[in-house]
């Protein structure tokens, strides 16, 4: 028997290690409802577009795609022949936790606010992070005493540039591997429309791709610090402020570790 909408999701979110109590950490959205939308029970939820943006917000969390996820609870509404957007309770119900009585006005304002205080939020880390990258580069071009770190003088002959791994000027090779736990990942290479799932388990061998010009991969942010990419053979630095990792041939560079 084909498994339920709310099973594939419970499904995809064990497979990738996630509890609930991270997703309603991460989306202020309650344990109940969660468990609600994992038993395909809507009327448990608040109803119209509420719905849709927990569906959304949960798809989104464990790396299910957001359109197919409500596509599904659409359609498992209309089995159930629950009417589509209209509240199956109360909208006196708080939005994201289970007490308190407020307006959906406020809710709705309410959600916005705290969604732009998020925006605000992973725009300064990122804006932050990219400025240290920057930094770290600019003081690893300065010399230090009239000498280039990087350089060591063999008995008085020109300096020697530090070596670094034997790869192709042109070469575009990725590696992908899990650390210290397995971790589920999906690899999208170049312009394919959909990505390939795949677990990686700790201790085997990494995964290897050679796209022509992009790799992307989608993972967990709890998994972030399990995995472990290499990009010809020099470590890369792992997100871990968002959930997928977009690397490409023509600006790589800004990944690697320095």
């Amino acid at each position: 028997m084909a498994a339920s909408f709310g099973e594939q999701l419970r499904l995809a979110r064990e497979a990738r290690g996630i509890t609930l109590r991270h997703i309603s950490d991460q989306t202020r959205i309650s344990i109940r409802y969660l468990e609600a939308i994992e038993a395909d029970d809507y009327k448990r939820l608040p109803g119209g577009i509420f719905n849709r943006s927990f569906i959304k917000a949960y798809a989104k969390q464990i790396g299910f795609d957001e359109k197919e996820a409500v596509e599904g609870y659409l359609r498992t509404a209309r089995e159930q022949g629950e009417p589509e957007e209209v509240a199956t309770t109360p909208y006196s119900s708080h939005v994201y936790t289970d007490g308190g009585s407020r307006s959906p006005l406020i809710t709705l304002l309410l959600t916005i606010l705290i969604l732009a205080v998020l925006s605000l939020g992973v725009y300064a880390a990122v804006h932050w992070y990219q400025r240290r990258e920057a930094a770290k580069e600019q003081n690893g071009q300065q010399p230090t005493n009239g000498h280039n770190p990087q350089q060591t003088v063999n008995n008085g002959a020109q300096p020697n540039v530090s070596p670094t791994p034997n790869v192709p000027a042109n070469a575009f090779h990725i590696e992908v591997s899990a650390l210290n736990k397995d971790v589920w990942v999906e690899a999208r290479i170049d312009d394919e429309k959909k990505g390939t799932g795949m677990i990686l388990k700790q201790g085997d061998p990494p995964k290897l791709f050679d796209p022509a010009q992009r790799l992307t991969i989608k993972y967990a942010q709890v998994n972030a610090n399990a995995l472990k990419v290499t990009i010809n053979n020099r470590p890369a630095v792992i997100p871990t402020d968002k959930a997928e990792m977009v690397i490409a041939k023509e600006d790589y560079q800004r990944l690697l570790q320095q």
